[in-house]
């Protein structure tokens, strides 16, 4: 059986419906520690609590869902999946925010700039890597892929 026939668009031009990510799921060791590094950092509020998950929203509305898995879970940093969280901010002060407040938790911040795009990365408290970038993508539509998301 040929998959690719099974995936190939079924009209040419714009869609009739569409979607869009809204939610993202992290398997965490430490809720309670997760909870606060999404909320401090990024003013997320937790929208629900329940036995060993939370649901935070970020002021945007973007669901950020954490599920732990205590401090034995294995981490899987190769093969397929998803590799990182990345942010946007919309202006040059809000990223310096965004990196101030992260070398204020860690001393492991790394900012770069690729086509025009400014991003400073750092890893949440399970070691996952989260990205903020300026200008968003709204603003600056991409032109490059950034090098650092291959690693």
């Amino acid at each position: 059986m040929d998959l690719t026939k099974q995936y190939q668009p079924l009209k040419e031009g714009p869609m009739k419906y569409s979607a869009k990510v809204v939610s993202s799921v992290l398997f965490v060791s430490q809720l309670e520690r997760s909870v606060n590094f999404y909320c401090d950092v990024f003013g997320c509020e937790q929208a629900i609590r329940e036995e060993g998950a939370a649901l935070l929203l970020d002021p945007g509305g973007f669901q950020v869902y954490l599920i732990a898995q205590g401090s034995g879970a294995a981490h899987y940093p190769t093969g397929v999946g998803p590799r990182l969280l990345m942010w946007a901010t919309d202006s040059m002060e809000g990223l310096e925010h965004f990196e101030q407040v992260l070398k204020d938790r860690t001393d492991h911040t790394y900012k770069h700039s690729t086509g025009g795009v400014t991003f400073v990365e750092v890893r949440d408290p399970d070691g996952i890597r989260v990205v903020i970038a300026y200008p968003d993508p709204e603003q600056m539509p991409r032109s490059v892929l950034d090098l650092r998301l291959y690693l």
